[in-house]
């Protein structure tokens, strides 16, 4: 239920703080009080879409906040689902800003207006005129049929979750289609290419060895030359190992008289024995190197392939070449799986559409059923509620297909008059006996109900222009069953009959004033005394006469 409400800022309203009861609280006030601002406040927390304009003229924004209280289950388990704090409350804040960026809290928590759409929807049940076009959606209708199922709802939990995991592979079957079509359109060309590569065995080489050989063996001259070069000027008389030698004699000579020179001399003798090694070395890459020209077509033939597929394969590095030959692979190998895994697949989603075929068939039959307790039902209330004449019945057309809500074509139909066949309701209705409808299949729940705490935690119902075309009996049996439905419930109904506003258990008046040049709205809760003047003002107008006041009591002691 909603516990409390805090308006600042917003539209005609300065501020105010208002706490409410449970039960039938009716909501009245003359044209243009702000009977309609209250209205929209409430549809903002249950996830209505924000509009800079009401933010209240020379203010920066406007804020509503709204405790809910005694949680329904679905309530707590959604707010632990989006990790939200969980507290005995629910407290909703919308923050509208005159630049255009609204903020949205739950619990001091932000939140997305998609999630408080989901919350609100769980907190709030606000029907205005513009909600009883709900009535045409087959969304509505359907949920309305399955709210009434009693034990039967299993089975629309069944088929939700049957349809879902075939939908869910019917949607992997085409995807595999398709994905099989063009893995078996592209199998030739990626044969080929996995083939090209595999030709070229680069698994066996170092592509790094392979182009330093290619070098040293395209430069074989030069490097025989150079070679050649260093090896004369090692072996030529008076070379400068020579020199050394005769160096490193001469210091060990003069070594026996200066001592110091003994270290120098043993690192001469390195010297000349690291030239000697060098010489050797040379002299035994000299005989290796040699031209082979049948050796460098090979190497050029292998690299010339690498750089071939490189180029066609749009690659950088040989590694990318062998990482696309793996890929290749996987996906040759993957398509000889293709036709296995289909028809896997295949068999799996001819087995689950049965099993949706059965259970929607099933659910149809439930719904069927109690469509026409549902029917008897509405036309037992529109008759009570003065419309002696109308039928109302739900049509049901078992669909050949399954959809996400089952295989139910559903159409709600009315005769408002004994002459008149039975037709779509939003086809023949009008306003009044469209209110008088919404309020009857509202009441359905209601009266079902057997879980009274359950109840209690349910979405708090608004009622918004529920009177409309109606007046006299008429509304007060609207008033009767409102009243009847808030010993239950927590419900707001706005209105201007006296009937209906008698009927509630407490009462809220809107109103406005003009203080220095500005209009303000303001809502206070209805003392007793207070509320037999305004179901008097609701009956006779600005003149309160005495006959009114007499007709208010009336009206207050029927519903005592």
């Amino acid at each position: 239920m909603l516990h409390s409400l805090y308006i600042r800022d917003y539209i005609l309203i300065e501020e105010l703080s208002c706490t409410f009861p449970t039960g039938l609280i009716a909501v009245t006030g003359e044209t243009g009080a702000g009977k309609s601002i209250f209205v929209s406040a409430l549809q903002l927390l249950a996830g209505g879409r924000a509009d800079i304009s009401t933010v209240r003229q020379g203010c920066q924004k406007a804020v509503i906040e709204g405790e809910f209280t005694q949680l329904s289950p679905q309530v707590i388990e959604w707010m632990q689902a989006q990790e939200l704090e969980t507290e005995e409350s629910c407290l909703v804040r919308r923050e509208i800003r005159q630049t255009g960026r609204s903020r949205i809290f739950v619990n001091d928590t932000p939140v997305t207006l998609a999630q408080l759409e989901e919350l609100g929807a769980l907190l709030l049940d606000v029907h205005s005129q513009h909600r009883n076009l709900l009535l045409r959606e087959g969304a509505y209708q359907i949920a309305l049929i399955d709210s009434q199922l009693g034990a039967e709802a299993q089975l629309v939990e069944a088929y939700h979750s049957a349809y879902q995991q075939y939908h869910d592979n019917a949607i992997r079957l085409k995807k595999l289609r398709t994905e099989a079509q063009q893995a078996e359109a592209e199998y030739e060309l990626n044969s080929r290419a996995y083939e090209e590569i595999a030709a070229l065995k680069l698994e066996q080489y170092s592509l790094t060895d392979l182009t330093d050989e290619a070098e040293r063996l395209t430069h074989t001259q030069e490097i025989q030359e150079g070679l050649q070069s260093i090896l004369a000027l090692l072996n030529r008389p008076h070379s400068i190992v020579d020199q050394l030698t005769t160096a490193q004699e001469q210091m060990e000579q003069t070594a026996a008289y200066l001592p110091e020179l003994s270290n120098y001399t043993e690192r001469m003798r390195s010297l000349v024995i690291e030239l000697d090694d060098i010489e050797s070395d040379l002299s035994r890459l000299q005989g290796e190197v040699a031209y082979n020209p049948a050796r460098l077509e090979e190497i050029n033939t292998i690299l010339g392939g690498v750089n071939a597929l490189l180029k066609k394969h749009n690659l950088l590095s040989p590694e990318e070449l062998i990482e696309y030959s793996q890929e290749l692979g996987t996906k040759l190998a993957h398509t000889a799986q293709y036709e296995q895994e289909l028809a896997a697949l295949r068999t799996a989603v001819l087995q689950q559409r049965t099993a949706v075929l059965t259970l929607g068939k099933q659910l149809h039959e439930a719904r069927a059923k109690v469509a026409k307790t549902i029917a008897r039902s509405v036309t037992k209330t529109l008759c009570q509620l003065e419309m002696p004449h109308a039928r109302f019945d739900i049509a049901l057309q078992l669909l050949d297909k399954p959809t996400e809500r089952g295989m139910d074509q559903v159409d709600f139909l009315l005769s408002a008059n004994s002459d008149q066949p039975l037709r779509p309701v939003t086809d023949v209705a009008s306003g009044g006996e469209i209110a008088r409808l919404m309020l009857a299949l509202k009441a359905l729940r209601s009266q079902a109900a057997t879980n009274l705490a359950e109840l209690a935690s349910s979405p708090a119902i608004v009622f918004d222009e529920i009177d409309t075309g109606t007046s006299g009996i008429a509304a007060s049996r609207i008033g009767d069953m409102l009243h009847t439905m808030g010993e239950r419930q927590q419900i707001f109904v706005i209105t201007h009959l006296p009937q209906i506003a008698s009927a509630a258990t407490q009462h809220i008046l809107i109103y406005k004033e003009e203080t220095n040049g500005e209009t303000h709205s303001h809502l206070r809760l209805l003392m007793p005394e207070e509320r037999i003047n305004e179901i008097a003002r609701l009956q006779s107008g600005d003149q309160i006469t005495p006959e009114a006041i007499a007709a208010a009591h009336t009206l207050l002691t029927a519903h005592d």
